[in-house]
């Protein structure tokens, strides 16, 4: 179940699944009104298809949806793929949005959590008590995201970030760094941007201020991408300096690329890195750190980058990949259904 949108691809590769189309559920509607619909017109799905068992992604459906199943007697799964706006900036609707979990979490049978700091914080926040698991994310697909081409070796250090351009996800601190770089560097380094302005969200960039970025030379934008490998293959480092995530997928295609990241020391993206050997772990909110990951990897020989990249590859089929993670899902479902 889901709004269609350009990401309802399964429908075409996957002709196993019923899609059913929600027309309530609104990512960011704040008005009761609004919730109040998601709910009913999930609770009405619910009664009409009696399934065994749901898996809710997502704030909106783990609330609203745990209840509504919850109420109707049929098992669901919380997934908890990342905090988001509601819970990084403390407020009203970080108080609301907490609440909310607390009310529902006694409707919901298992909660899934994509690092060990979301289920520590739930346990801190009083919204779970016994139970929570924590998964490395919800995967890579390895032999999609899979590259023969080493690092290039020839012209410049090119640091790309990937994402949506929300100051949540550290773009800012990588418009600065990129700026503080070009500085210091000059023409041996240069600084891509991939994703789309996401006017609905409150931590979005204003476009004009995207265009000045673009205009002075300082990044090159590649506008929002559905397929980001040709671009990840022809950088020399990802980067992402987000402040908080689930577990972040831009790192994990990167790494499974073979590609080195630059990554914030926070949950889910401090789960993707050893540091130096696969990529450099920064301070949260700081530009200058993010320069001097940026230095500290431009001055690294050709061989150790390499090696950087061959480490992630490493990682991402032996932690993250995707087999793997639908294969702990899938034990913890036959676990819940079972109880």
């Amino acid at each position: 179940m889901a709004p269609e949108d350009r990401y309802i691809t399964y429908k075409d590769h996957w002709s196993q699944i019923d899609h059913y189309h929600l027309k309530a559920l609104e990512r960011d509607a704040l008005s009761p009104w609004s919730n109040w619909k998601t709910y009913q017109e999930l609770k009405k799905f619910y009664k009409e298809l009696k399934p065994d068992i749901i898996l809710h992604y997502t704030n909106k459906p783990n609330i609203f949806g745990g209840i509504a199943a919850g109420r109707l007697g049929i098992k669901n799964i919380a997934v908890i793929t990342g905090l988001g706006y509601a819970f990084i900036h403390n407020g009203l609707l970080s108080k609301l949005t907490k609440g909310l979990f607390r009310y529902a979490s006694k409707y919901i049978d298992e909660f899934v959590f994509e690092n060990a700091d979301d289920l520590v914080l739930f346990k801190e926040e009083r919204i779970v008590k016994n139970s929570g698991i924590a998964v490395k994310g919800c995967g890579v697909d390895t032999d999609h995201y899979k590259s023969d081409k080493p690092i290039p070796r020839i012209g410049k250090v090119v640091f790309t970030f990937v994402g949506r351009l929300l100051s949540d996800k550290g773009i800012n601190e990588f418009l600065q760094a990129a700026k503080l770089c070009k500085k210091e560097l000059g023409p041996a380094v240069e600084f891509w941007l991939v994703g789309e302005v996401d006017k609905q969200n409150p931590a979005s960039i204003q476009y004009d201020n995207l265009l000045k970025w673009i205009d002075s030379g300082i990044i090159k934008y590649l506008g929002f991408q559905n397929d980001v490998r040709e671009t990840l293959e022809a950088s020399s480092c990802i980067v992402l300096p987000s402040y908080r995530e689930g577990m972040p997928r831009t790192i994990l295609e990167a790494l499974s690329m073979s590609r080195p990241v630059i990554t914030t020391d926070v949950p889910g993206c401090r789960e993707t890195v050893v540091e130096g050997q696969n990529g450099f772990l920064i301070p949260v909110k700081s530009a200058s750190a993010l320069v001097n990951a940026c230095k500290s990897f431009v001055d690294l020989n050709y061989e150790e980058k390499v090696k950087m990249g061959e480490k992630g590859r490493a990682m991402a089929e032996q932690m993250f990949d995707s087999k793997r993670i639908a294969s702990n899902i899938y034990t913890i479902i036959q676990k819940t259904a079972a109880v």
